[in-house]
């Protein structure tokens, strides 16, 4: 074929099909094979591997750090952080400490207390214990 275009084989009656799918010639990248080709060195990959270890320990410090009024909206954040960005494998005796923490901070009777009128926090603290097997009712106590 002259046309630049792929040809589809025939039918099973010898005819050829109505047309032929033309094919993109699209020109050589600028950048060549020089991304394709990256090998980090060992130097590269121990750095990463330190600063990644160094991350985790903080993370761990700031979830078993106490828990009070002033840091109780945090904390479920940061939970809520923690699990959206896929990272909570990493610490789930850590986070199933705190929730529990939580849990007998903030129920009574499997209702939750009401610590702030923010619904937010309320609705996230809701979803958290219900996501993590915590019995918690839809009744709210104030």
């Amino acid at each position: 074929m002259s046309n630049g275009g792929l040809s589809l084989p025939t039918s099973a009656n010898g005819g050829k099909p109505p047309f032929t799918r033309p094919t993109a010639n699209f020109h050589p990248s600028i950048w060549g094979n020089h991304f394709l080709s990256y090998v980090p060195t060992s130097a590269e990959s121990d750095s990463h591997i330190r600063q990644a270890k160094l991350l985790k320990e903080d993370v761990r410090k700031t979830l078993v750090s106490p828990i009070d009024h002033n840091n109780f909206s945090f904390k479920l954040n940061f939970i809520d952080s923690v699990q959206r960005l896929g990272v909570s494998y990493q610490f789930e005796h850590e986070i199933d400490s705190v929730l529990s923490q939580i849990y007998d901070i903030s129920t009574k009777d499997n209702n939750i207390i009401a610590h702030s009128d923010h619904l937010y926090q309320t609705t996230l603290l809701f979803r958290l214990l219900r996501q993590h097997g915590y019995r918690i009712s839809s009744k709210y106590q104030s």
